[in-house]
C-alpha cells in the first residue's frame, strides 16, 4: 500500500494534479474520493489542469498509473522534502495492470492520499492498532470508504 515514507504535505491548501497515465474513470474516483473525504476537513483541495513538477508552487500531490508489482493497488512518496516531516511534492501511483487486484476504489484513493497528507498504518498510529482494524477508516488494509473520525481530528489538528 505505500513505501513506508509518511511525511505530510506542506501546507493545508491540497493542489493535486491526475495525469494522463490514469483512465478517466480512476480520475473519477480520485476527484470522488478528494471531494468526499478530504474536502470536509481542514484541507482546502483544489483539483488542477495541469500540473506544477518544480519551484516553489509544485503541485501538492501527482497522481499516476504505472508499473507496480501485482498484488499492489498503490504507492505514495515524498518527491520534494522539505524536511524529514514535511513535503514539498508527493506521487501516488496507481497499478496499471488491475487484472489480479481489482480497480482502485474511492478507499484506494483516500488511503494513498491520507499518506501525503501524514496518515499511518495501524502499527504505526499511536496507540499501534492492527493492518485491518477499520478504526483507521480508509488507512485500514481492508476497503473502507472514509477518513474515520480520528484521521479527520489529526488533519484538522495538524493543518
Amino acid at each position: 500500500m505505500s513505501n513506508g515514507t509518511f511525511c505530510q504535505t506542506d501546507n493545508a491548501t491540497l493542489t493535486v494534479y491526475r495525469q494522463g497515465s490514469l483512465t478517466s474513470g480512476e480520475k473519477s474516483v480520485i476527484s470522488s474520493a478528494l471531494t468526499g473525504y478530504y474536502s470536509p476537513t481542514d484541507l482546502a483541495v483544489s483539483i488542477k489542469s495541469s500540473g506544477e513538477y518544480t519551484g516553489s508552487s509544485e503541485t501538492d500531490i501527482i497522481y499516476q498509473a504505472g508499473v507496480l508489482p501485482a498484488t499492489t493497488i498503490g504507492r505514495a512518496w515524498c518527491d520534494d522534502a522539505v524536511t524529514t516531516l514535511k513535503c514539498d511534492q508527493h506521487y501516488v501511483r496507481f497499478n496499471d495492470n488491475t487484472s489480479s487486484i481489482g480497480a482502485i476504489n474511492k478507499s484506494d484513493a483516500c488511503h494513498e492520499t491520507g499518506h501525503a497528507v501524514g496518515l499511518t498504518h495501524g502499527p504505526q498510529a499511536s496507540p499501534k492498532l492492527g493492518l485491518y482494524d477499520n478504526r483507521l477508516g480508509c488507512m485500514s488494509y481492508n476497503d473502507v470508504y472514509g477518513l474515520g473520525s480520528n484521521n479527520v481530528q489529526n488533519i484538522n489538528a495538524t493543518y
